[in-house]
């Protein structure tokens, strides 16, 4: 399988480190799955691998990176992982506690970018989703960015992390950070997608050089099949809402005159855009499909997608 591709483009970021532009999603891939997902993937090719530390399947992602670097054919150099972080931040030190805790399930010493998963803060004790859990309800109502920001940096000075980020934040909150930031955010990752283009938060944080990636790139067209996580996924402050982008006439005939899928059409029109994609499958085909979609030449799905 290794030669049916080239391995995918890489971006540099603001703090020089490279990332590629396409990576594995793992929100909801089975625990069941997950090892054989991460290795099966890295065999086709994948280099980059996100993470979250909400997603319940962490160490199951972690034992397929351990088994990729086992083989020996890739290094940890080779690698670029990002990890979230949960909103647990209720205290001091709570950045490097959690940051530690997910290296040990991920059987890493570091992570490339280490991401702050949402501009809330939950308490403490308040580590695992449940069905207990009300998420609109956070800590004191606001979060400290700043201060939680200051630990981020912190991570980066002591090798935890090469690169830091922001995930789900909005325009103001990313000004906020950088106007007192000694280290400014590498990555912003936001659901983004052609019905969800995110126009003006794309252009701001690239003004900023800061590279912004997409979850949902394809519009989470099978989300409503996971029942009770549903209310889970939309409940976090972003639209996230199953859409079917496939069917779109001008998808379907951009897929036809190209020979490509929808899928690739749809990834290449954010990839255009100068966005990193975070496309999830757990099927080898539709892995295969999506590294490749930064091969589809240029396409006017930009100006097409409304």
């Amino acid at each position: 399988m290794n030669g049916e591709h080239v391995l995918c483009e890489q971006h540099t970021l603001n703090d020089g480190n490279l990332i590629p532009v396409v990576a594995l999603g793992t929100s909801r891939i089975p625990i069941s799955e997950a090892i054989d997902v991460i290795t099966t993937a890295a065999n086709i090719g994948y280099r980059h691998f996100d993470t979250s530390e909400v997603y319940e399947n962490t160490a199951q992602i972690g034992e397929g990176i351990r088994k990729v670097l086992l083989v020996g054919k890739v290094k940890r150099k080779d690698l670029f992982i990002t990890a979230k972080l949960g909103p647990c931040y209720e205290q001091r030190g709570d950045i490097d506690t959690s940051l530690r805790e997910l290296l040990a399930i991920l059987q890493l010493d570091y992570v490339d970018a280490c991401l702050l998963h949402f501009p809330v803060q939950f308490k403490k004790t308040v580590k695992q989703r449940d069905a207990t859990i009300n998420w609109g309800e956070y800590l004191n109502g606001i979060c400290d960015h700043e201060q939680v920001w200051k630990e981020m940096e912190g991570a980066v000075k002591i090798g935890l992390t090469r690169s830091i980020g922001l995930s789900n934040f909005n325009q103001q909150q990313i000004e906020n950070i950088l106007q007192k930031c000694t280290i400014p955010p590498a990555v912003l990752q936001t659901e983004c997608h052609a019905h969800l283009q995110m126009t003006d938060l794309v252009k701001f944080s690239q003004d900023k050089d800061i590279f912004v990636t997409a979850f949902a790139p394809l519009g989470s067209p099978g989300l409503s099949k996971y029942g009770s996580n549903y209310k889970y996924f939309t409940s976090l402050g972003n639209s996230n809402q199953p859409c079917d982008i496939y069917d779109e006439g001008i998808v379907l005939d951009l897929a036809k005159q190209r020979e490509r899928t929808p899928a690739q059409i749809l990834l290449r029109h954010l990839i255009q855009r100068g966005i990193g994609v975070l496309p999830k499958s757990s099927n080898p085909e539709r892995l295969k499909e999506n590294i490749n979609s930064e091969r589809t030449s240029t396409v006017s799905v930009y100006r097409n997608i409304k």
